[in-house]
């Protein structure tokens, strides 16, 4: 492999908490992956940026960092409102792109960032990154191979605070964002329910405060009925003291409980047997998984490890829930 050509080199719309913490690290850890250039609106945090994780280049301007020569990939994490414009400007340059989730503000939105991906013949890929976790593929081998039986209930609790968070106060608006504790911590739950039980029928909802002009939902309950007939039960709280970050799904003849679910510890109850407490570490930051499939296929000319598709499917739920929880009553997904 001549790994000058075969080298996907990226850039970074948005060099903010999630590409510090979570993804702009492995973009230049990963086998055949080089992040060479970085773009945030404030000059001072995008020079230390690039300083701090050995990047060539820094910009101010989406546009100037998508015309960089040298970047044939580019990762966008930028607030939720802008990600339908830099996914058009990025497939018109034609290069690879990887989007964080949600993938704008509705589900028109995220299928606009499909459309112009597949007009251009440009590879997208939405960041539901826990997909790939040891912890996710490990449950998602117990349920298909049947260890616990037939699956009737999931229950999933995520607890955080989040609030007085200046970097990322955008989240608290309705027009940046497209919603709040379900819309940013909740996509990624809605997403594993649709991976390991399948697709969503209908669902009722409940959040507060009420979804008024451009307020947000802090906390959200909502239950959500499977193709299959299995109840599930999302509670997410953007403004609790404690950490939570669980998922248990029951089925005819176990259950599995993944808790903490981001330490990759789960346990596996079934009966006539000994419980099975097993604990499988994330290889790195959050994206570390994810990158490393997805460059995997993009050197290789593969599909993309999770299409643009995926998140339009996760914000018809969404775009459900919230129906939901303004009229008070079982909303079917469209």
């Amino acid at each position: 492999m001549n790994t000058n050509q075969n080298i996907i080199r990226w850039g970074i719309i948005g060099a903010g908490n999630v590409a510090e913490f979570k993804s702009g690290p492995p973009l230049y850890r990963t086998p055949g992956s080089a992040l060479v250039a970085v773009m945030r609106r404030d000059a001072a945090k995008a020079e230390d940026f690039a300083r701090r994780h050995g990047t060539k280049r820094w910009y101010t301007d989406a546009e100037a960092l998508i015309a960089d020569p040298e970047i044939n990939a580019v990762y966008i994490a930028s607030p939720h409102d802008l990600h339908a414009t830099h996914v058009t400007l990025v497939a018109q340059a034609h290069k690879f792109i990887l989007c964080e989730k949600p993938m704008g503000r509705s589900s028109a939105e995220a299928q606009t960032c499909v459309d112009v991906c597949i007009a251009n013949d440009v590879s997208l890929t939405v960041a539901y990154y826990r997909r790939f976790w040891p912890i996710t593929r490990a449950i998602q081998h117990l349920i298909a191979q049947g260890a616990i039986g037939r699956v009737v209930q999931a229950r999933v609790q995520v607890c955080d605070y989040t609030a007085n968070d200046a970097e990322r106060s955008w989240r608290e608006s309705r027009a940046q964002s497209g919603g709040g504790a379900l819309a940013n911590t909740g996509s990624h739950w809605v997403d594993l329910i649709r991976l390991f039980l399948g697709e969503v029928q209908d669902v009722m909802a409940y959040c507060s405060p009420e979804l008024e002009g451009d307020q947000v939902d802090f906390f959200i309950s909502a239950q959500l009925r499977t193709r299959s007939g299995a109840l599930v039960n999302i509670v997410v709280n953007q403004q609790s003291p404690t950490s939570i970050n669980e998922l248990e799904i029951l089925g005819t003849e176990g259950r599995i409980l993944g808790s903490p679910y981001s330490e990759g510890r789960y346990l596996v109850e079934r009966a006539n047997h000994q419980p099975e407490l097993v604990s499988l570490p994330n290889s790195g930051p959050a994206h570390t998984d994810l990158v490393g499939e997805l460059v995997t296929r993009l050197q290789t000319g593969q599909p993309a490890p999770i299409p643009g598709d995926e998140a339009v499917a996760v914000w018809r739920i969404m775009e459900a829930i919230y129906r939901s929880c303004e009229e008070g009553t079982r909303v079917k997904v469209a």
